[in-house]
């Protein structure tokens, strides 16, 4: 959660897109260690992108000249589902700084099985470039974690994301980003714009190894723009963030306060199938985890930064806080 608008990123950095801050390859960290699934979920990953025919070219005219020069600035959103809940993929596919949406156009779908990717299906977009492609019957994903990827059959350009699939109440941590895993609230924003590199807390990385190490599964939940996707997923690996789904807003823009707490709370609510705990580092973070059903004793609160803010919450008990990520009591 920040107090700073995020669309200050998207018109400083111009024409490249805002994707290319912080990356290469957000699948390819430099460093860290990357842990796998929980034990008896398999974490299924395929290098490079799947193998498809050629650009067929855009269905418009006015699309094929107004994003034929444009740099793609698609993502994905990761799938996070227990294995008899509803699977739908969905992804927004967008180009150049003005994220100028895909519209009405065909988007082939992949998934790694065993190591290999394979076809899923076939979406379509929206006017505004999203799509939503429901998978049943025999054509449901499998137990685990698996990479998936999204092409887009006008000029091939493509997006990775991922899928978590474990069964009904498998344990999953869901996590903050800003201010809870980054230095500060405004670390992200201001490394951005000028091109720093945007530090962890101590110890925050490790604490999620071993989280993952004693059975959950990490879940990244924070309100930036989804457009942030990639760059969000390769800060994590970089730093040496578990392996996990990251879930990101729609809009450029979430306000602090109760517009976030909607936006995590829909989010939650997808995964009131699982056995639920939380970190954050804000009220909102309090709220939004409680409203979704998570024990007070399950919800713990960084609380470097927003002691004053946080003082009702955490001396009435509705969370735990902690100084410092060597004494999360997961």
């Amino acid at each position: 959660m920040r107090r700073v608008v995020i669309a200050v990123v998207v018109a400083v950095v111009g024409t490249t897109g805002c994707a290319n801050i912080m990356k290469p390859d957000p699948y390819a960290p430099t460093r860290g260690v990357i842990a796998t699934a929980p034990a008896g979920i398999p974490d299924v990953r395929c290098a490079g992108t799947p193998s498809t025919g050629g650009a067929a070219g855009f269905r418009s005219v006015r699309q094929s000249i107004t994003l034929r020069l444009a740099r793609p600035d698609h993502r994905g959103t990761d799938l996070i589902a227990t294995t008899d809940g509803e699977q739908i993929l969905r992804g927004k596919l967008g180009y150049g700084a003005m994220d100028k949406p895909l519209a009405n156009e065909p988007v082939e779908l992949f998934a790694c099985m065993t190591s290999a990717w394979q076809p899923i299906g076939t979406a379509h977009t929206r006017a505004d470039g999203r799509f939503a492609y429901a998978l049943h019957g025999s054509d449901r994903l499998p137990l685990g974690m698996r990479d998936l990827y999204a092409s887009v059959v006008a000029d091939r350009s493509g997006v990775r994301f991922l899928a978590y699939i474990a069964p009904p109440g498998s344990r999953v941590l869901v996590t903050d980003v800003d201010g809870t895993l980054t230095s500060t609230e405004k670390s992200f924003v201001g490394g951005a714009l000028a091109g720093r590199r945007v530090g962890a807390h101590r110890d925050a990385a490790a604490a999620l190894r071993a989280a993952a190490a004693d059975g959950y599964q990490v879940v990244y939940l924070t309100a930036r723009g989804d457009r942030f996707t990639d760059d969000t997923r390769y800060w994590l690996g970089t730093h040496g963030f578990p392996r996990g789904p990251v879930r990101l807003a729609p809009s450029l823009v979430v306000a602090p306060g109760s517009a976030t707490v909607a936006y995590k709370s829909d989010v939650l609510a997808e995964l009131r199938g699982f056995s639920l705990a939380g970190v954050g580092n804000r009220a909102s973070d309090v709220a939004a985890y409680t409203a979704a059903g998570i024990p007070a004793d399950r919800i713990f609160i960084k609380t470097s930064e927003y002691r004053g803010e946080l003082a009702t919450a955490l001396r009435s008990g509705a969370a735990v806080g902690f100084g410092q990520y060597s004494r999360l009591p997961l």
